[in-house]
């Protein structure tokens, strides 16, 4: 489904959203594919028998949709979203899945699980928390993790010198990707004081203070980055 969303005063993963949102995240996140490829490609490396891949943030089963297809036989899976349009997508789209579980809630109801995940991802979610939470949250994405095990963390980020610039260049993209301004301005509106990215440092620095003493970040375009940490 073609995302055509009329956002509201304030951004809401609502139902219209889930509906549309592979959409939009192709037409909306720059060097989009590879930067699922490579999740999936580094995730696969710490994936260990027997234990937990968790999904935080998961939006509709995207992130982890091919980890479920490749690991369904070995790993059991928990995905976690705030949205409850957002959880019943997942839900509808994992239902043959015994092995998957989708709760509705806030991470922090959710986590830490206690050294039972090989691999957890957060792709483009921390980054609509507060920003008061993220480092609780993150460590709590540590304890969770088993030796070992690895995170995988994809944010929107605000860059350190030349932001403007990236700005401009990113809704260049989304006008070639079919977006008029009005629709792009209307979203940017919406999104103030709900998405709040940060710098890559504040966010490298969460990873070490959390535990992780593996860090790299494994993509970047735009304003958008990913990192690995291995526990």
């Amino acid at each position: 489904m073609k995302d055509n969303v009329k956002p509201g005063e304030k951004w809401e993963f609502n139902d219209e959203v889930a509906r549309c949102f592979k959409n939009m995240l192709e037409r909306s996140i720059p060097d989009y594919q590879s930067m699922r490829a490579l999740s999936y490609e580094l995730g696969t490396r710490f994936v260990q028998p027997d234990t937990l891949i968790v999904d935080a943030g998961c939006s509709t089963g995207m992130a982890v949709e091919p980890f479920v297809e490749r690991f369904k036989d070995t790993n059991d899976f928990l995905l976690i979203d705030n949205s409850p349009a957002m959880a019943a997508a997942s839900k509808d789209r994992f239902s043959e899945y015994p092995g998957v579980e989708v709760r509705a809630g806030n991470l922090w109801e959710n986590l830490p699980l206690r050294d039972t995940a090989s691999l957890v991802l957060s792709v483009l979610s921390l980054q609509f928390m507060p920003t008061a939470y993220r480092q609780s949250m993150i460590s709590a994405i540590y304890e969770s993790l088993a030796p070992g095990g690895a995170f995988i963390f994809v944010e929107k980020i605000v860059s350190e010198n030349m932001d403007d610039l990236m700005v401009e260049l990113y809704y260049d993209m989304k006008r070639r990707n079919g977006y008029s301004e009005e629709q792009i301005m209307d979203k940017r509106r919406s999104l103030e004081n709900v998405l709040s990215p940060l710098k890559p440092e504040w966010n490298v620095d969460m990873l070490r203070t959390a535990g992780f003493d593996k860090v790299d970040m494994f993509w970047r375009c735009l304003n958008f980055c990913g990192w690995i940490a291995v526990k």
